[in-house]
């Protein structure tokens, strides 16, 4: 049995939250030793609408659909409807705003980027980040620690009206004392659990599916 550092031996510590803090040790590990990939923001979602001789029989569908490409003829794919549209555009919106809250680090004003990161988190992963934004603090301090990077596409992997999936790729540099201040690149891919709460799209989870 685990159990929660600080806590009694009979409160087991649950398979969500052991993940949760092994993905802050991560962030702080990263923050100090530049091992993290980092990434400063911009993704662009636009809405795609079928206009003219894009449209089948009064069916919005994807421009280009229905040429013979190839072996045989392509099928028109209807687009989604729009609500569903909306939907996925501001979960990508709200991961990509969490990824780059969660990479961008300066030493000088660690203040901005622990508040950013706890205003769009909520659960598990707020109450771990919280506890350990101090330690995070002080340690990119004495290492003189800033990260630098930006989102370069995210994705959905799967998502409804109240959770969403999203999975972001990074590119980015990180200076400190380990790098002799020297930037370094870092290419990461971060999957990010998200729920609807309050009529905003938060984090609840956050794990690194892929370093570089």
């Amino acid at each position: 049995m685990e159990v929660a550092v600080g806590r009694s031996g009979g409160e087991q510590v649950t398979g969500e939250q052991s993940r949760v803090r092994l993905n802050i040790a991560l962030y702080v590990v990263t923050v100090l030793c530049g091992c993290l990939a980092l990434f400063g923001a911009a993704i662009i979602v636009g809405k795609v609408l079928a206009e003219g001789d894009d449209t089948v029989e009064g069916t919005d569908v994807v421009p280009g659909a229905g040429q013979d490409v190839g072996r045989g003829r392509v099928e028109a794919v209807p687009l989604a409807e729009e609500a569903e549209q909306e939907r996925t555009a501001a979960q990508l919106e709200a991961a990509t705003k969490m990824a780059n809250a969660f990479v961008n680090f300066d030493y000088e004003e660690p203040d901005r980027a622990i508040e950013a990161v706890k205003s769009m988190s909520t659960g598990d992963f707020l109450a771990q980040y919280s506890k350990g934004a101090k330690d995070l603090e002080r340690l990119a301090t004495e290492a003189k620690s800033d990260m630098d990077a930006e989102v370069v596409w995210a994705g959905l992997v799967a998502g409804d009206e109240d959770t969403a999936t999203v999975i972001v790729a990074t590119s980015g540099t990180v200076r400190n004392k380990t790098t002799e201040f020297q930037p370094e690149a870092r290419n990461y891919r971060i999957q990010l659990e998200l729920v609807r709460e309050g009529g905003r799209w938060l984090t609840k989870d956050l794990q690194y599916v892929a370093l570089g």
